[in-house]
């Protein structure tokens, strides 16, 4: 009678396949599937070892200490088990070898000494309260001792019975083939063949030799190569509390959940997820069915599978079906895994693979005793069409806010604390959370941090690039990963946009971008890409893109813009600013300056970037530079380009030099700087008088005049001014004669002739309207209500200031309008209102602190100073007269 009957067979072959998926779960061992195995054979020394394979199962299961190191004999013995019924299939009794059957008694012999070892420990743990603490402990360790023991057998057994079958079923091969040999002695063709198959078979006896030397030499398997599986340690977190409990909170909704945490790379998602499974209420939930995956290194679908089988403790596969092997045991489980697959960005990229792992993430999420957490570098979830994800869905992470940069910096370097240049470096890093690491790992090995400060702004990226390092100890590894995702190298223009990027620190308008580079048509495609990288983020309201500082850094070091790009971009943005004419009385200025303003910081960039290329158009730059310098006078007076633009100008010899070196003045003179903008307005005048421009000349010569009022000189201002006006009505320039007409009026006001200066701004004022020139009738506008209010004409004062300062904030003039402020104060500290003037000296203080304006500023200070002490002592009757110095 065969090992199985045929009326057995097709069912106890099923019941061995559910035993194979059964040696899985050792700790719920199914005795019912083993009986019913058994009960295919009718050889009585193949049931007798079955029988005690039973017999340590049962008491295994019974013992109720060392559990893990029972579960393990378990799955041994039912593994083993399956091997011995599986080589015996079909066979009759009187068909087994010899070597065969020594092997099962063997099998017998060493089951018998594993059962007498149960046994043992058996007793013992029925009398474990007997002797105390220390006998239970030693029983405890002794017990662990013979389990470990008894696994080492049945592990050397089951390779001994491998062994011996494959033994068998050589001899069989070579029986077959002394029988082929026999009858086909004469094919000489034929016993090619014999030889080649008696070659094969001397093979598998080496391959046998072998297997048997490496299970005697140790027990390890091919799991040791694989990078180690074992949890991390707990890490610290700052800034991530709120993320972390939504995260929580999403475990704790339903029987499992799946969480996916993505964002740049270098942002801490592993840090956040083992901070999450570490949290006690998940510990609680879980237990030591939390298992982290790391699959930075899984390259290959085969090494994905090995990690995460190594990570839930798998014996080697008997299968070669690794994948299924785990989903049979996961299925089986009567417990819920919690399974961190930390670093998923490798597998899923792998080339041509992403449907196959996107096939075992849904299966795995599939599994009713699973819960997933997910890290992945990018903006993307995987597999959104055939996963639920938990929701609401975990948002991408992002820089840390600048209180948790810094407590987060000196954890790491606490000698910084305190540092007034701290918070800039953090914020010249974004806050990014890898890159303020490395930085704290500079400081504490002794850079100080205005020098950490400067080293950033010179070497950028390679200042955090560790030779050697990985994506967690160097910042140029972790940004180049993300650059080698598959969906970024299989589109080029991804990087080329990425690039464009790079040039603009704040950020890219999503409606300017056709203007910005249209050699990328496909700018569209290639941002969602970049997107889905998480290599750029959008601002809150969406209509911006921005880079994060070490990514815009990496860009511009490794990939630079290429020339026709860069010609483009800066061509998008010379055209932005207003004509050199443009001044903020036309109607447009206002529309082109809100636009500016929205661009200053790339504006700048880019012009200070054209200006230092020698290998580009300069002289575009430098014309460039003036306009824009208009804006900046009026909005926000800044020299850093300016001052740049001059120096080229210089040494290319342009024709621009005088315009860029009068626009660098007015705006020295717009921040209150006279003693700077005096000679450079003096050089200015030189250059226009080489290229024959008279009203050019004339006009900075009205401008000096005027410099000479603030400072006292007024007969030699007003004669030095009015020459200019005489040269200006010359030439027909009528409106730069009315602003000499202007000045005149204002030097009048310094000296505090009001009448005079009342009489002279009127006529300028009529000039100014007749010519439509808003902004100079609203100049002198300002200066009759202030001389209206020091001739103690306060009512007309106030509403006259009032009427200018809403014309100068229709217009845009942000110094008029706050110069009124200060005029209303001044003429509501004569009314005798010192607290209404103390609230428009403080208004028109911040304002111009706002602006830079350094004169202005300590003249409305020591109004603050001055109505303060009235306000605290009592009103004199008579105001401190009002002179040139205050001014």
């Amino acid at each position: 009678m065969g090992l199985l009957s045929s009326s057995k067979r097709s069912d106890s072959s099923s019941s061995l396949a559910s035993v194979g998926a059964a040696t899985l779960n050792g700790a719920q061992i199914s005795l019912t599937l083993l009986k019913e195995a058994m009960d295919g054979t009718n050889i009585p020394f193949v049931k007798g070892v079955a029988g005690l394979a039973v017999e340590v199962i049962k008491i295994a299961k019974a013992i109720q200490t060392n559990k893990e190191d029972c579960d393990d004999l378990m799955k041994r013995t039912t593994s083993l088990l399956v091997v011995i019924l599986g080589s015996l299939s079909g066979k009759k009794e009187d068909a087994i070898p010899s070597h065969l059957k020594n092997g099962i008694e063997r099998l017998t012999t060493t089951f018998q000494e594993v059962l007498a070892e149960l046994r043992i420990i058996e007793k013992r743990v029925g009398k474990r309260s007997v002797g105390g603490l220390a006998r239970s402990i030693l029983y405890y360790v002794d017990n662990d001792e013979k389990l470990k023991g008894c696994s080492a057998k049945l592990e050397w057994a089951m390779g001994e019975f491998q062994v011996t079958s494959k033994v068998d079923s050589c001899l069989k091969d070579l029986e077959r083939h002394e029988e082929l040999r026999k009858d086909l002695r004469e094919g000489h063709a034929k016993m090619e063949k014999i030889e080649a198959g008696q070659a094969e078979i001397r093979d598998g006896l080496t391959e046998i030799r072998d297997v048997m030397k490496e299970q005697v030499a140790t027990r390890t398997s091919s799991s040791d190569n694989l990078p180690s599986t074992v949890m991390p340690a707990e890490p610290k977190i700052f800034g991530r509390q709120e993320y972390i409990e939504k995260a929580i909170r999403l475990l704790q909704s339903g029987a499992t959940a799946r969480l996916v945490i993505l964002g740049p790379g270098g942002m801490g998602k592993t840090s956040v997820a083992l901070k999450i499974i570490y949290d006690a209420r998940v510990k609680e939930r879980y237990g030591r069915y939390r298992c982290w995956v790391p699959c930075e290194q899984a390259t290959s679908i085969p090494l994905f599978t090995d990690l995460l089988a190594k990570s839930l403790n798998l014996p080697p596969s008997s299968s070669g079906d690794r994948l299924s092997e785990i989903i049979i045991f996961l299925e089986s489980s009567q417990v819920v895994y919690l399974l961190l697959l930390d670093n998923f960005e490798t597998p899923w990229d792998i080339e041509g693979q992403q449907s196959n792992v996107a096939d075992i993430l849904t299966k795995l999420a599939s599994i009713p005793s699973v819960s997933l957490i997910i890290t992945m570098r990018g903006g993307q979830y995987p597999s959104s069409n055939t996963i639920e994800w938990s929701t609401p869905r975990l948002p991408s992470l992002t820089q840390l806010d600048l209180d948790a940069a810094e407590e987060a910096f000196l954890k790491i370097s606490p000698d910084a604390a305190g540092d007034p240049e701290l918070r800039k470096l953090l914020q010249k890093l974004d806050c990014m959370p890898l890159a303020i690491t490395l930085m704290a790992k500079l400081s504490e090995a002794g850079e100080t941090i205005p020098d950490l400060l400067s080293q950033w702004g010179t070497e950028r990226t390679r200042l955090l690039d560790q030779p050697g390092g990985d994506r967690r100890t160097s910042i140029e590894v972790s940004i180049k990963l993300s650059l080698q995702s598959r969906a970024v190298k299989g589109y080029p223009d991804a990087i080329r946009l990425l690039s464009v990027l790079a040039m603009l620190p704040a950020g890219a308008a999503l409606t300017r971008l056709p203007q910005l580079c249209p050699s990328i048509p496909s700018w569209r495609a290639a941002l969602r890409i970049l997107r889905g990288a998480a290599l750029v983020y959008d601002s809150a309201d969406r209509s911006r893109v921005h880079l994060l500082s070490p990514i815009q850094s990496y860009i511009l070091l490794h990939h630079p813009l290429e020339h026709g790009l860069l010609e483009e971009l800066r061509t998008g943005y010379y055209d932005l600013a207003p004509s050199e004419k443009t001044d903020i009385d036309d109607p447009d200025f206002n529309d082109i300056s809100k636009q500016l303003a929205e661009e200053e910081v790339n504006m700048e960039a880019i012009l200070i970037n054209a200006l230092h290329d020698e290998s580009g158009n300069r002289e575009k730059a430098v014309e460039a530079s003036v306009p824009y310098s208009i804006h900046l006078r009026w909005k926000h007076p800044r020299t850093e380009v300016i001052i740049e633009a001059v120096r080229v100008a210089r040494e290319l010899g342009s024709s621009k030099l005088a315009s860029c070196l009068t626009w660098q003045a007015n705006i020295h003179r717009m921040q209150g700087r006279h003693d700077l903008a005096e000679p450079i307005y003096e050089e200015a005048k030189e250059e226009y008088s080489k290229i024959g421009d008279e009203e050019s000349v004339a006009g900075v010569q009205r401008v000096l005049g005027a410099i000479l009022a603030i400072r006292g000189e007024y007969q030699r201002a007003r004669s030095m001014i009015q020459e200019a006006r005489e040269a200006l009505l010359k030439i027909d320039s009528v409106i730069e004669a009315t602003w000499c007409l202007w000045e005149i009026g204002q030097s009048f006001y310094l000296q505090g002739e009001y009448s005079s200066a009342c009489s002279t701004l009127k006529q300028a004022r009529w000039e100014f309207i007749s010519g439509n020139n808003r902004l100079g009738a609203t100049r002198c506008l300002s200066i009759i209500g202030a001389s209206l209010g020091r001739q103690e004409n306060h009512d007309v004062a106030q509403s006259t200031l009032a009427e200018a300062r809403s014309a100068f904030l229709e217009m845009g003039d942000p110094s008029g309008a706050a110069s009124c402020l200060w005029y209303l104060g001044d003429t509501l500290q004569r009314a005798g209102n010192p607290s209404l003037a103390l609230a428009k000296f403080n208004e028109a203080h911040t304002a111009f602190i706002h602006l830079g304006d350094i004169e202005w500023i300590a003249t409305c200070q020591r109004s603050i100073d001055e109505v303060s002490r009235i306000l605290g002592n009592s009103y004199p009757s008579q105001p401190e007269s009002f002179t040139a110095d205050s001014q």
